[in-house]
C-alpha cells in the first residue's frame, strides 16, 4: 500500500471511528441523563451547563478515538512496511 493510500484509509477509518464514538455518546448521554442530547445551543430550552458539558465530553471521546485509531494504524503500517509512512515520519 502507498503512502498515499494509506493516509487515505486511515482518515477515512478516523473519521468513521469518530462518527461511531458520537453516536456511542448521543445514545449514553441520553441513558444516563434521561434526556435528549443537547445539541443546539440556540433552543432557548437547552441548558448551558448540560450544553457544555456535553460538548466538553463529546470532543474530547471522539478526537481521542480517532488518535488511536491513527495511532493503531501507524503501528500496523510500520510493521508491515518495516518503516513509517511520510506522514508520520516528519
Amino acid at each position: 500500500m502507498s503512502d498515499k493510500l494509506w493516509s487515505l484509509a486511515t482518515t477515512g477509518t478516523a473519521i468513521g471511528g469518530g462518527i461511531m464514538a458520537r453516536k456511542v455518546i448521543e445514545k449514553g448521554w441520553a441513558l444516563v441523563t434521561d434526556g435528549t442530547v443537547p445539541d443546539n445551543p440556540e433552543n432557548p430550552e437547552v441548558n448551558w451547563g448540560e450544553a457544555i458539558a456535553f460538548a466538553l465530553i463529546s470532543g474530547a471521546v471522539v478526537q481521542l478515538a480517532k488518535v488511536m485509531i491513527n495511532h493503531k494504524s501507524t503501528q500496523a503500517y510500520a510493521k508491515r512496511k518495516g518503516h513509517l509512512p511520510e506522514s508520520a515520519a516528519t
